[in-house]
């Protein structure tokens, strides 16, 4: 199967010029569309995007978000002049490192205090996300924040991927509780996803027959890529494979919404034979960073600023792990500074792509992903995933810590070889210590977060914080 932009239609005895102008055609009447009704200032934007690369911007931008918290947003005032970050008129970053971190929980109680008092000027809304408990988590955004969101993606496609998201037929695995709830698309939306030459495929509940039914449509329409949750990626593939099936090869995948663990990856790439990006972002931060062709996740520096730090919320060098945190440069709605996400993820150096940004080597996971012993050392995710590569008799498995002694082990598939569950255990305790309980539950299928995730490892420890 080919790689090709310019592959023959299916359906249609169009030639490929006639077929790559159609495609271009639908895309300019959406950009025209997008750029006159509806988002008027991503262009300017993007723009925008490209000279700050050469004028550093970022801490312009900084500074801007400081100041209009400093006189707009409650919560952030005295603790703004607490560490002289504004003082006579101007905004000062010396000690910006040394400011307290926000957590999801102090969001949640002074929530009110975070809205800025000119927000109902802002063409505004509310959004959430569940994370990976499921817990919903509230906040205000603006037009504003989702045309830089719009903007930095464009850019994104564009100078790192070299292709244009909205003249390119894609496939996008993502959720749907319209599909499952049975309700129907309005004609805005039919006709946005014919231009923009979206095909979407609901994950949030899916069957063997429904990927099979997957990769059938997939070879039909013959996309120039596939957009997806990591995890229905993972398993779309996984299928495939298991059943020996053949799978168009689309120029490239683009993975997104949660962590892209390396195994997920390997059989992905192996499958579909070609590279997955993988793209790191959030509701409540927007687009963060985006992985390039020499495999680092490039942060965008000019929609958010990103630090990764230790457990004394310092930064951490390039190789080194640590806790993520985010400050939104453009949302003046509802700012969010030093925005602790939850995530973990390695500091990367400097790539030779010609993209001059920061970078991350990877995201490693959720804070949920790890787990934590007696003794409080931290135990990461991918230790448990591993040891259930290579077995025969699990179809799919989920390790969940319920204690700090106490692991529950959910699986699906034959049953289990004692002999690989004793194997599996004493490894286990060999990190958990050797008094760790530990359970297993067969069950028909791993269930998928309210979002439509699916967990490999989940600590139930955090989320009591």
């Amino acid at each position: 199967m080919g790689n090709s932009l310019l592959t023959e239609s299916p359906n249609t005895g169009k030639g490929l010029k006639e077929i790559f102008n159609m495609s271009n055609l639908k895309g300019e009447i959406y950009l025209f569309l997008r750029r006159n009704f509806t988002f008027r200032n991503w262009e300017r934007f993007y723009q925008e995007i490209e000279s700050s690369l050469s004028f550093n911007l970022e801490k312009e931008y900084l500074k801007r978000i400081i100041w209009h918290a400093f006189n707009n947003v409650p919560y952030y005032r005295d603790i703004f002049e607490e560490f002289g970050l504004v003082k006579s008129g101007e905004v000062f970053l010396g000690r910006f490192e040394e400011l307290p971190v926000l957590t999801k929980s102090m969001l949640k109680e002074n929530f009110t205090n975070l809205i800025s008092k000119d927000f109902k000027n802002r063409k505004w809304f509310k959004n959430s996300s569940g994370g990976s408990t499921g817990i919903p988590q509230t906040f205000i955004q603006d037009k504003e924040f989702r045309e830089w969101n719009i903007a930095t993606q464009t850019f994104y496609f564009r100078k790192l991927l070299k292709t244009d998201y909205a003249k390119v037929k894609k496939v996008i695995l993502w959720g749907s509780e319209r599909d499952i709830f049975g309700k129907k698309k309005t004609l805005k939306a039919k006709i946005s996803n014919w231009l923009s030459q979206n095909i979407f495929l609901n994950t949030f509940r899916v069957s063997e027959k429904d990927w099979l039914r997957y990769i059938e449509l997939i070879n039909k329409k013959k996309p120039h890529f596939i957009k997806g949750y990591a995890g229905s990626l993972y398993e779309i593939a996984k299928l495939a494979k298991q059943k020996g099936l053949k799978v168009w090869q689309p120029r490239l995948i683009y993975s997104s919404a949660e962590t892209l663990r390396p195994f997920m990856r390997e059989t992905i790439e192996e499958v579909f034979g070609c590279k997955v990006y993988d793209f790191y972002g959030s509701r409540e931060v927007g687009s963060t960073a985006g992985e390039c062709q020499r495999g680092k996740l490039h942060i965008f520096n000019f929609n958010n600023l990103v630090e990764v730090v230790d457990e004394k919320n310092k930064s951490v060098r390039p190789g080194e792990m640590g806790r993520v945190l985010i400050t939104t440069l453009h949302n003046f709605s509802m700012p969010l500074i030093r925005y602790e996400v939850e995530d973990t993820a390695i500091l990367g150096g400097q790539c030779d792509c010609g993209i001059e940004t920061p970078t991350l080597e990877r995201i490693t996971g959720r804070i949920t992903d790890h787990f934590k012993n007696k003794k409080g050392e931290l135990i990461h995710g991918e230790y448990f995933t591993h040891l259930f590569y290579f077995r025969e008799w699990v179809k799919a498995f989920q390790v969940v810590q319920e204690e700090l002694d106490k692991i529950k082990i959910f699986f699906s598939g034959m049953e289990a070889n004692q002999k690989e569950v004793k194997e599996i255990e004493e490894k286990i305790r060999l990190v958990m210590g050797q008094d760790c309980r530990i359970g297993w539950e067969k069950v028909k299928e791993i269930p998928p977060t309210p979002q439509g995730k699916y967990l490999f490892t989940r600590s139930l420890i955090y989320q009591t914080r």
